[in-house]
């Protein structure tokens, strides 16, 4: 665990972690043991806009357009890499060269898991705190490193949006409530 294989593949088990880098900024890594993976980073400003990259897949954009997540990236910036549509019960992403996936919610709140076909490939958990947010995933499958990194970006754009919304929804009913008007 913990390490690459000569393949470039993540090895099931593995856990990768997305950290905030600063408390001011919404700026994460992702990691894997000592290893860095990428970055993902919301634009100043923008809470459906994030930038981020990774090996093998470089910069991508990721971006809630009419009502799903559209990931692009290439040269350009014009190719899409994959995208989430949301549904009811699961979100469904398609990522280019695979077969649909799905985006579901675990047991708890704050618990999700990429499927593929009934079978898990990542568990993801996240976790709020007073001043920094961070992501936890577990590859329950072996893959390239360059498709667990582009799924790791997908999952912690939509795990860091969801708690956002929380955090969002506690300030205006906090803010309300010290105005007297609740």
């Amino acid at each position: 665990m913990g390490r690459e294989i000569e393949t470039g593949e993540v090895e099931r088990g593995e856990t990768i972690t997305v950290t905030q880098r600063s408390p001011r900024r919404r700026e994460y890594e992702l990691t894997a043991g000592d290893r860095a993976l990428g970055r993902l980073r919301w634009r100043r400003g923008r809470r459906a806009v994030a930038e981020a990259e990774g090996p093998g897949i470089g910069d991508v954009e990721l971006a809630v357009r009419q009502g799903r997540v559209v990931v692009v990236g290439g040269d350009d910036g014009e190719v899409t890499l994959a995208t989430v549509d949301h549904r009811r019960g699961a979100s469904v992403i398609n990522a280019s060269g695979r077969d649909a996936l799905r985006w579901e919610k675990g047991a708890t709140r704050k618990h999700w898991t990429i499927t593929e076909r009934g079978d898990a490939l990542l568990s993801v958990s996240a976790s709020q705190g007073l001043l920094r947010s961070s992501v936890r995933v577990v590859v329950e499958r072996s893959m390239p490193e360059a498709t667990a990194v582009l799924l790791c970006l997908i999952a912690s754009f939509l795990a860091l949006s969801e708690l956002q919304s929380g955090v969002d929804g506690s300030a205006a009913v906090g803010g309300i409530v010290a105005s007297g008007a609740g």
